[in-house]
């Protein structure tokens, strides 16, 4: 469970990564002849997004006998910022997905696993961030890469049949994307976050660190 949680981590720093490195080079290629006129961003965006939820850790374990996974499943979401100047935002966001919810037992003599499907869980979650966003002045403020963290809320709500006890946990988020803006009032969005929280729920030893990424594509308006 280590090496997945190395694995998992690895892979949200290179997801990440290809963010930051589209964000930062696409527009320092980028010319005027390429865009025909400078974007001005607007002061408050509304964004919808549609994509997946990646739970990167174990919900729960018991020694090396017990776990319990979230599955990869479709994530929707939205998301509303108010941006007040110096490159800096407020934002609140929300959003909902139906994780299948996998119970793994392995027999302490034999090492012999065996799954079982327990449905599905209802994830709701909601945030508010600060963000920050490098502030482009060339026809190159199309294309906008943008960071932000903070707090928030996931609701986790399991069937009666399984076994888990429903909760609700505090979550840190980071969060790391790219906009591009097709017009001055609309744009298309590429977000990855990360909700960081702690399931105390089930027949665990102790709870485990939560680390649920979402990678979503969006399309907003500029209000």
């Amino acid at each position: 469970m280590q090496n997945t949680g190395r694995t998992g981590r690895r892979r949200a720093m290179n997801l990440v990564a290809v963010i930051v490195a589209a964000g930062i080079a696409f527009p320092a290629g980028a010319t005027a002849q390429e865009y025909q006129a400078e974007v001005t961003p607007p002061t408050v965006e509304l964004t919808g997004y549609f994509g997946a939820i990646l739970p990167m850790s174990v919900l729960g374990s018991q020694g090396d006998t017990l776990k319990a996974d979230l599955s990869t499943k479709p994530a929707f979401g939205a998301g509303l910022e108010y941006w007040f100047g110096g490159g800096f935002g407020l934002g609140v966001s929300g959003g909902l997905a139906s994780p299948g919810l996998v119970l793994t037992t392995a027999d302490a003599g034999t090492g012999e696993q065996e799954a079982v499907d327990l449905g599905t869980a209802d994830y709701l979650h909601g945030e508010a961030l600060l963000l920050w966003r490098p502030q482009f002045t060339s026809s190159a403020a199309v294309l906008l890469p943008y960071f932000g963290a903070g707090a928030g809320i996931r609701r986790l709500d399991f069937e009666d049949t399984s076994g888990f006890e429903d909760g609700s946990d505090v979550t840190i988020v980071l969060n790391a994307g790219t906009q591009i803006w097709v017009s001055e009032r609309v744009h298309l969005r590429l977000d990855i976050r990360d909700l960081i929280s702690s399931y105390e729920g089930g027949s665990f030893e102790s709870s485990n660190l939560q680390h649920d990424l979402f990678v979503q594509v969006g399309l907003g308006l500029g209000l």
